[in-house]
């Protein structure tokens, strides 16, 4: 049996939770009534619906899962639950919360735990996971099943069933762990669709201070239907969202084109963007490892850079030939 743990983000079904039916798909070259998913969280209720119908999965929506538990007391709660239905292959989005969770379920079911996938092989059975800044990729083997987590963005969504997955909706107990959270705070913040970006425009600590936000935005404005981004370092200082992370405790980047601003490239941000990414990097570091993955290297200060693109951007000659005339 193969099974999905879908949590919910707010009141929606995160969009990762069809390349998961995508790479299960793939597990196990048999009908999606098949295969299991596990929809919990605040408004499961609603969101297993919808996923019923999308992935023809059997689905369950298992209320009383609402945010206030830890990884720790979810994954206990679960355990029972997958160990009767036989789940050999568990499948989660890669996220910092799944991190917490499949260690813990990896060792109640007895499987081995193979995290940060970004591709699969279906006729060898071999995960990959990426490795060496990116430049390198582990080959994974687990034919007697895996506690797997996924890298969003890194595998189509699966197509809409033609026929919807059986539904129910079950109340499950969730008994209190030794640790407890206190409180959380959601950020007011509209989230990033990096996922789905043809181009996304990333920055790190090359801005220098968050003076400079303007003009990266501008920037990133000025290039049409770029997506912003960012690394760690600028979510941790409170200068971005969390959703324009990129990296293995981010969200990976399978666009066409991936510009890196003033960004150093530690291994967890190299290993989140595609090998088949066309990466332009701007940095007046020589030995900077983003350099190492970039197909076009611009080394120079970020700052005048980014005012120069924008001048030549908006020169008179520039806005004017789309509507020159060609005869003319």
């Amino acid at each position: 049996m193969i099974a999905l743990l879908i949590e919910m983000t707010g009141d929606k079904v995160p969009d990762v939770s069809m390349e998961l039916m995508e790479l299960a798909l793939r597990l196990k070259s048999g009908k999606p009534s098949d295969i299991l998913a596990l929809v919990h969280g605040k408004q499961s209720e609603k969101g297993a619906p919808w996923f019923a119908e999308e992935s023809g999965a059997e689905t369950l929506g298992l209320m009383g899962t609402e945010e206030g538990h830890s990884a720790m007391e979810m994954a206990e709660a679960f355990k029972g639950l997958l160990k009767t239905r036989g789940v050999r292959y568990l499948l989660f989005a890669h996220t910092p919360r799944s991190m917490d969770m499949a260690p813990a379920l990896a060792i109640a079911l007895g499987l081995p735990l193979v995290s940060g996938v970004v591709a699969f092989d279906r006729n060898s059975g071999t995960f990959y996971r990426a490795a060496g800044g990116g430049k390198l990729r582990l080959h994974v083997e687990a034919p007697m099943g895996a506690v797997v987590t996924l890298q969003p963005g890194t595998l189509p969504s699966a197509p809409r069933a033609v026929t919807p997955g059986s539904l129910t909706l079950k109340r499950i107990a969730v008994s209190k762990g030794p640790t407890q959270i206190l409180s959380t705070h959601a950020r007011n913040e509209s989230a990033s669709n990096l996922s789905g970006a043809r181009v996304v425009v990333s920055v790190g600590r090359g801005l220098e201070s968050r003076e400079n936000l303007p003009l990266f935005n501008h920037f990133a404005e000025a290039l049409p239907e770029a997506a912003k981004a960012c690394s760690r370092p600028l979510v941790d200082m409170g200068w971005m969202p969390y959703p324009c992370q990129v990296g293995i405790t981010g969200t990976s980047v399978s666009a066409e084109l991936y510009i890196a601003l003033g960004i150093s490239g530690s291994t967890q941000h190299l290993a989140s963007i595609s090998q088949k990414t066309t990466v332009v990097s701007v940095n007046r570091d020589p030995n900077a490892a983003i350099h190492s993955i970039s197909d076009l290297i611009i080394e120079t200060d970020l700052l005048p850079f980014m005012k120069a693109t924008l001048e030549m951007l908006s020169a008179p000659s520039l806005q004017n030939k789309k509507g020159a005339n060609p005869a003319g």
